[in-house]
């Protein structure tokens, strides 16, 4: 199979516009799941059934398609935090039934902390780790 690669260079101004779009979207990512992380909780202190966490689930899966027809206009915005609440909501009858284990909080933990510090390396990586005006496009 033949692999074409095509090399481009971005002008400095061209880079700096990618840095700013790639913060930008780094910083939504953030904030859609900071939200996420709300609803879980919320979820877990109302102690939801596994029933309700698979509707809101598959109303969740619902969204995406939403989320996609609406991803060029202003309103996309709302529908992808509605999304991401609800997919956070769903998980809190199992993480209720994580916690209830013996060792539970220490496994929810574990898994909270290393998501988020190897977001937070790749997110520090890509912002500040590549300070190169070249921008290399693989097709």
């Amino acid at each position: 199979m033949q692999t074409n690669m095509n090399f481009q260079t971005a002008s400095k101004s061209s880079a700096i516009e990618i840095n700013k779009v790639l913060k930008n979207t780094y910083m939504l990512l953030s904030m859609t799941l900071a939200f996420s992380a709300v609803t879980v909780g919320v979820s877990m202190a109302m102690n939801l059934s596994h029933m309700a966490a698979l509707v809101m689930m598959l109303v969740a899966f619902g969204l995406m398609f939403v989320v996609n027809k609406k991803a060029d206009s202003a309103s996309g915005i709302y529908w992808i935090f509605g999304f991401t609440g609800l997919m956070g909501a769903s998980l809190g009858p199992m993480l209720n039934g994580y916690a209830a284990m013996p060792g539970g909080p220490a496994i929810i933990m574990q898994a909270l902390g290393g998501t988020a510090l190897i977001f937070f390396a790749l997110s520090g990586y890509a912002l500040t780790g590549r300070k190169t005006s070249h921008l290399w496009v693989v097709f």
